[in-house]
């Protein structure tokens, strides 16, 4: 399990961050927010490229909206008929459909929502895949786990804590930049 987690981080860093260095290296600081935006090539690959970038935002929307999707299901099923009867799919599917329109629609209203959606990433996607592991193997381990392993997580703890700060100040630069120039759907 250690080793695929190693691989796990490893190959992710290494793809994502070469990835970024080859990207600012190619094209600069005046590259588009959504890369498939800068790229070239024949028709299909371009349907390709968003077709899999708005499979991912899906896939990612509904992983990280679980628990609203629990709350809601709780609130507005009949709990006592079972998850997959007439009425409770139906709610199911107009609540969730309703919330990914609300969201869709706020998205399109905010034309930096990529920008929002960088600082919630910085200070909650990057604690809670980076630090909150390592704070639980030290909870567990204890004074356990070895000299070795409590360096390394303090470490994962103490870099991802600047990271997360330096990545907050930079979302918040980013809001306060666009929102200068900022006008409703200015993307459609």
């Amino acid at each position: 399990m250690r080793w695929a987690l190693l691989l796990q981080y490893t190959a992710g860093a290494a793809a994502y961050y070469g990835v970024s260095v080859a990207g600012y290296w190619a094209y600069g600081s005046a590259v588009s927010e959504y890369l498939p935006n800068e790229l070239g090539g024949p028709r299909w690959a371009a349907v390709l490229i968003n077709a899999t970038a708005f499979l991912q935002s899906v896939v990612s929307q509904h992983l990280f909206a679980v628990p609203i999707h629990e709350a809601m299901d709780t609130r507005l099923q009949r709990l006592e008929e079972g998850m997959f009867s007439r009425y409770n799919l139906t709610r199911r599917f107009f609540a969730r459909g309703l919330m990914f329109g609300f969201n869709i629609f706020i998205t399109a209203l905010f034309p930096f929502m990529g920008d929002f959606v960088n600082l919630f990433g910085s200070f909650a996607l990057v604690p809670l895949t980076f630090m909150f592991p390592s704070m639980v193997v030290l909870k567990i381990k204890g004074k356990s786990g070895g000299r070795w392993s409590r360096l390394w997580h303090w470490g994962v703890i103490v870099f991802s804590s600047v990271l997360c700060i330096a990545t907050t100040a930079a979302a918040v630069r980013l809001i306060f930049n666009n929102a200068r120039i900022y006008h409703f759907f200015a993307d459609m």
